[in-house]
């Protein structure tokens, strides 16, 4: 159930001082609007925003076009007009290229977990010669990027040593490099030791679930310039599903993402550089979650691209289970590999609300979908 209260008119003027505002854009495929801007110089555009406004603890949203929202906020202020004009900016201005790749189009990323414990058995990798396999077919089948972890952040997961992250990735990057694999090479890791090794091994990204919270992680992929995917996540994998709590998660995480990006970026982090990532399933119950993607657009106003990960995850085993008790039927359990056709369809939810990277499990099938839809724009 949805915590947004809908009407016709805003609780105040666009960014007034009373309320906080935030824009999601409206994405539309190009045969759906005449008169169109561009997501993020994409392959989406909007010609209406849905405004939402928190007043104390009221959520409530409204729908205008650009246009509406820049007389609105000129009719308050010039500090209002002024903040409209930079969030339709955000929305609208093409992003720069990400570790070489073009953001102006969708990317996939394929997954390599170098753990014996990752949720989905097929995604493990026990040793590199397996890993460049398989990278190789997911580059063949249309990754871009290839994310190697050798630590699991499934729930309940418990942290391992440094020295063991390290043992499980660096060999496999080392031997990606001597193979010359042709894409880009991301480390899924939140220790600034295994970052450092992982960029004198060859990685073109670092991926850290904690988000860059440790001022000198900033500091070390300022210095070195590594390309970032910021993600969010509330507590630990150890106990991050025990009672989340947020008041209304979509602005929440885009309060704290909004927050980290302008640190890396004050802290010398080139804005090109930075890719967020709302983190589902990371510190989010089913309902977080459903809100998250409802309003994933939201994202857009950071000004930089955007990556969703949610390939097999339990939360589609949550929403698969309530959706068959609704209509009468009993699914005590969806494992993770009867979690396709829910990965597809939650991916395609994000394409087509212009999100520039994909993480999956899945590429050939994640490709397809996307060659499919791209046929409809």
């Amino acid at each position: 159930m949805s915590l947004l209260e809908r009407n016709r008119y805003l609780l105040a003027q666009p960014f007034s001082k009373n309320v906080e505002t935030y824009v999601c854009p409206i994405s539309k495929s190009k045969n759906e609007v005449s008169d169109g801007l561009k997501i993020a110089g994409g392959w989406r555009f909007f010609n209406e925003l849905r405004v939402i406004q928190k007043k104390e603890n009221v959520f409530s949203e409204s729908i205008m076009t650009p246009l509406k929202l820049i007389e609105e906020a000129k009719n308050e202020s010039k500090e209002a007009l002024q903040e409209a004009e930079n969030v339709i900016d955000s929305i609208t201005n093409k992003r720069l290229s990400f570790s070489n790749l073009n953001m102006s189009q969708p990317h996939i990323m394929g997954i390599i977990n170098s753990t014996p414990d990752s949720f989905y058995k097929k995604s493990r990798s026990t040793n590199s010669s397996f890993a460049i396999k398989k990278s190789n077919q997911m580059i063949s089948d249309g990754a871009s990027i290839i994310d190697i972890g050798g630590e699991s952040s499934r729930p309940g997961a418990k942290k391992i040593s440094i020295e063991e992250e390290m043992q499980r990735v660096i060999p496999s990057i080392i031997d990606f490099k001597k193979n010359n694999l042709v894409t880009q090479i991301s480390l899924d890791t939140r220790n600034l030791p295994t970052m450092k090794l992982g960029l004198e091994s060859g990685v073109n990204i670092i991926n850290d679930i904690s988000g860059f919270a440790d001022h000198n992680k900033i500091k070390f992929v300022s210095k070195s310039n590594l390309p970032v995917i910021v993600m969010h996540m509330q507590n630990e994998p150890n106990n991050m599903q025990i009672e989340p709590k947020y008041s209304f998660a979509p602005i929440d995480i885009y309060k704290i993402l909004s927050k980290r990006v302008n640190l890396l970026i004050q802290m010398g982090v080139n804005k090109s550089n930075i890719v967020v990532d709302p983190g589902i399933g990371f510190g989010k119950n089913i309902y977080h979650n459903l809100e998250i993607l409802r309003n994933v657009s939201l994202f857009h106003s950071l000004g930089v691209p955007i990556l969703i990960g949610l390939s097999r995850k339990t939360f589609i085993h949550e929403v698969v289970v309530k959706g068959y008790k609704y209509e009468g039927i009993t699914k005590r359990s969806i494992s993770p590999t009867k979690r396709l056709s829910g990965s597809l369809a939650f991916a395609m939810h994000a394409y087509k609300n212009g999100i520039q990277i994909i993480r999956t499990h899945d590429v050939f099938e994640t490709k397809q979908a996307i060659i499919c839809q791209e046929t409809m724009n």
